[in-house]
């Protein structure tokens, strides 16, 4: 019963980094936006690593995903690199796919993780990024 048990979870788990793999695969590459002031933002992601470029800032992040939580998917971007007011915390988002191009995410930089895909000023911010083509 207990092996049964083990194993079960052990399966689970295995799922669990496969969905994850998959989607770390999925966001490989170079993706962007244009800010509110027009300037692009690059987002390149690589494994588990993300290098942000923005006109007046960078950041090297890690990102943990969950592509099992429910109701949504869940993105966590911990700071590694960057501005010292932005230096070790996490971030929590939700973010999905639409599409092989288009990626989809929405942050609070602070509090509680979002639970719905919509801009509130700078506590949540919703960003669609758009796959870079080579």
């Amino acid at each position: 019963m207990v092996a049964c048990c083990v194993l079960a979870a052990a399966t689970g788990l295995l799922a669990d980094d496969a969905a994850v793999q998959k989607d770390l695969k999925h966001l490989e590459g170079e993706w962007s936006y244009k800010d509110e002031n027009g300037g692009e933002v690059t987002y390149k992601f690589k494994g588990d690593k993300l290098s942000v470029r923005a006109p007046n800032r960078s950041y090297r992040m890690t990102v943990k995903l969950n592509p099992a939580a429910n109701p949504e998917k869940t993105i966590d971007f911990h700071v590694d690199e960057g501005p010292e007011d932005a230096k070790g915390k996490t971030t929590k988002g939700i973010y999905k796919f639409e599409g092989d191009d288009i990626f989809i995410f929405c942050i609070r930089p602070e509090g509680d993780r979002p639970t719905k895909y919509e801009q509130s000023g700078y506590e949540q911010i919703l960003s669609t990024l758009k796959r870079k083509k080579s």
